[in-house]
């Protein structure tokens, strides 16, 4: 292939070789360079078209590059948005959840067996102490009565007493008083005079021998007479005591066929730290758990009601052990229950634990809290913060927090440049998250920082 066909090639059929070799033409430098080009020229110039594309391509890659600016004054700023550093008032609170426990739960089964004659109270009434809840049937417990009676009376009246003496001392004084005793005495006494007269007889040298010494006989039967007649009344005295336990028995079971609600020695002094409430202060009927005609055993145990106090309920809760130094008695409760979506019910820490579980490392500690409108019910979950102490903090908003590698940092404005500051995390809500290391007051940067990095230029929106 000679040279002009390399500059020079054929027309197309179409008539757009003339076309090309027209462009060709007009380039003397892009005709010189093509010679060179090491591919075969078909007729028809389909090579050199090819040779032509590539030439092209190869043009731009090769020429020059203007080289780019990259110097701190060149660099364009980056648009950012901006927001304050607030100080804010925090409460510090731990978080615990739990049941709510009735004041007093007392689960209560009569003493006696027998079966149920009359209900008095059901499910949710409200019930005073010694108020009666059942009564059983007493007809058997009323005949013991009526039979241990008479016996105990019988005995007072030997001993000629109404009531049993307190003490054994009072008893002791009143012995002469007892018939036996009182006719023995007599006798000593009678026994005593014929002995003194017979010694007087005797010396006077009318009475005989014999005469003496049967007086001295007469009165040593009558001093022992007189201490069997105080041995008999002190047994009297004892056999009347044990019949009167078995009808103190007796009417105490029978009492039993009543089965009342408790009368806690505690109760004034729980009136009076209640105050004022929307309920009078009662036990309320949490569960009734027999009706009428049932039979109820006293071994083993029928249990028949179960009654709550449910003024004050009390929340025991578990905190770990790295708390126990914040906890202390009557710090505030704050109380949410799910039936009350939208209210806080108070409360205060009652009591702490001294121990701690070796287990889980927890403390435990209880909470008490005032429901004297009823409107908490005891059983049910509740949540609850313990409110420890207030603390002045800085917070920022969320989207100003940028996290890399377990590392927490914000940007600052600086100037008209942007700065790194790594802080520490706290307290997060829904808009703002508490952060220390960073002053209150400073513009941190809220959009744009991931192309941000320490000193880039800024330009705030």
């Amino acid at each position: 292939m000679t040279r002009d066909e390399l500059t020079h090639p054929a027309p197309l059929p179409d008539g757009k070789g003339e076309k090309s070799e027209g462009a060709w033409s007009g380039n003397r430098e892009r005709k010189r360079a093509a010679v060179f080009l090491p591919l075969p020229v078909r007729e028809g110039g389909w090579g050199f078209r090819s040779a032509f594309l590539l030439f092209a391509l190869l043009i731009p890659a090769c020429a020059p590059k203007r080289p780019a600016s990259t110097g701190p004054d060149e660099a364009k700023p980056v648009p950012v948005t901006v927001a304050d550093a607030k100080p804010m008032v925090l409460r510090r609170t731990v978080a615990v959840v739990g049941t709510l426990n009735p004041y007093e739960d007392v689960t209560l089964a009569p003493k006696v067996s027998g079966k149920v004659l009359r209900v008095f109270k059901d499910l949710g009434d409200r019930v005073g102490p010694g108020e009666p809840l059942l009564e059983l049937d007493a007809h058997e417990y009323r005949l013991a009565v009526d039979q241990a009676r008479p016996a105990f009376e019988a005995e007072l009246r030997k001993l000629k007493l109404t009531v049993l003496p307190a003490t054994d001392a009072a008893f002791e004084q009143h012995i002469p008083k007892v018939d036996s005793v009182a006719e023995a005495r007599a006798n000593a006494e009678l026994a005593d005079s014929e002995l003194k007269r017979a010694e007087k007889e005797t010396a006077s040298g009318v009475g005989t021998r014999q005469a003496l010494d049967s007086a001295i006989n007469r009165l040593t039967v009558a001093k022992t007479r007189v201490q069997v007649a105080e041995t008999d009344a002190r047994v009297t005295l004892a056999n009347a005591r044990r019949l009167k336990a078995a009808l103190d028995d007796a009417e105490r079971k029978l009492a039993d066929t009543k089965l009342n609600a408790p009368t806690p020695e505690e109760w004034p002094g729980w009136l009076n730290q209640l105050g004022k409430t929307k309920t009078p202060l009662k036990y309320a009927v949490a569960r009734k758990m027999v009706s009428v005609g049932e039979m109820v055993q006293s071994m083993p145990v029928t249990n028949c009601y179960r009654l709550v106090i449910d003024h004050v309920l009390k929340l025991g809760v578990t905190i770990p052990e790295k708390h126990a130094p914040e906890i202390q008695e009557g710090q505030a409760v704050e109380l949410r229950v799910e039936a009350f979506s939208n209210r806080v019910f108070k409360g205060i820490v009652a009591r702490i634990s001294p121990t701690t579980d070796a287990a889980n490392r927890t403390f435990g500690v209880v909470i008490s809290v005032r429901n004297g409108d009823g409107e908490l019910k005891a059983g049910g979950f509740v949540t609850a913060e313990i409110v420890i102490r207030s603390d002045t903090v800085v917070t920022v908003p969320l989207e100003a927090i940028v996290s890399f590698a377990g590392v927490n940092k914000v940007f600052v404005v600086d100037g008209d440049r942007a700065k790194a500051i790594e802080v520490g995390i706290g307290t997060r809500d829904k808009e703002w998250l508490e952060v220390t290391g960073l002053p209150a007051g400073a513009k941190v940067i809220t959009s744009g920082q991931s192309q941000l990095v320490d000193g880039s230029l800024l330009r705030i929106r």
